[in-house]
């Protein structure tokens, strides 16, 4: 039995789907409507700068890893201790379903939500930055630090594969924050404790990987791969450096998953 259509019909009906939705483009809309009347530009163009609608997206990924994992977090984190606290998870264990399948279930749907508020993001924030700036090639900086390093160019087509790719990135590292989340929620009976103890977690790593002492356990944090998706927007990919970040946030993506599955499939929810 797929109790994924089940799982999509709840999330529909919760408001903080929409609101962390409604954040989100928001943010979107706001920083296309700054970059359309902020004067610092100007000079840019002195050096060669031209803006594309396509920049726009592009400056939404930043806010997008900050706020978007948060977001997810609060679905993750109340998919299962959620429904344990309002009783309807035994009703839901009553029925003709196994555990794995339920979990699944709510598995799907987090790894749909986590992407589609990323691209949903991304894909309005595209359409506002052509409607303002129009589209065609898009001129970045070699070095975001240093703007008078000069720029390269990156043609429509492969600024959209990149912004994919980058927009995936961005997507995952989201998933992995949501995994821990539910993970957590398949030990816990309280719909906010899980969400408010990755959120702790996460600041306690940000902190953690800024400590000289632990500089060299760092790269294993994943709170230090918060800027991997920049590596798209740069003039070459370094792929090997791209694809050691990858590897360990799926490591926290799947621990999250796989334990938080092991516990809800052990755990007795009638007793």
């Amino acid at each position: 039995m797929n109790t994924f259509p089940t799982e999509l019909k709840k999330v529909k009906a919760n408001f903080r789907t929409y609101v962390g939705m409604v954040v989100l483009w928001a943010l979107g809309i706001m920083i296309g409507v700054n970059v359309w009347f902020n004067p610092s530009l100007v000079p840019l163009k002195n050096l060669g700068f031209r803006l594309s609608g396509l920049y726009i997206p592009g400056l939404t990924l930043y806010p997008l890893a900050i706020v978007g994992p948060a977001v997810a977090v609060l679905i993750a984190g109340e998919s299962i201790a959620g429904e344990r606290i309002k009783g309807t998870l035994r009703m839901i264990l009553s029925r003709p379903v196994s555990r794995f399948q339920v979990y699944t279930g709510k598995m799907y749907l987090t790894i749909l939500y986590s992407f589609f508020i990323v691209f949903s993001t991304l894909i309005l924030t595209s359409i506002l930055g052509i409607i303002l700036f129009g589209s065609g090639s898009v001129i970045l900086p070699v070095k975001w630090e240093n703007m008078s390093a000069g720029f390269f160019t990156l043609t429509a087509p492969e600024a959209v594969w990149r912004m994919i790719l980058a927009g995936t990135t961005v997507s995952i590292y989201i998933l992995a924050f949501a995994s821990i989340a539910m993970c957590l929620s398949s030990f816990m009976n309280h719909s906010l404790a899980s969400p408010i103890f990755t959120l702790v977690l996460t600041a306690a790593l940000s902190v953690l990987q800024n400590l000289e002492v632990f500089k060299p356990v760092s790269p294993y944090l994943i709170t230090s791969h918060f800027l991997d998706w920049q590596t798209f927007l740069s003039r070459s990919i370094d792929w090997n450096q791209y694809l050691v970040g990858f590897l360990v946030v799926m490591v926290y993506l799947l621990s999250g998953f796989i334990i938080g599955a092991f516990t809800f499939i052990r755990r007795d929810e009638t007793g």
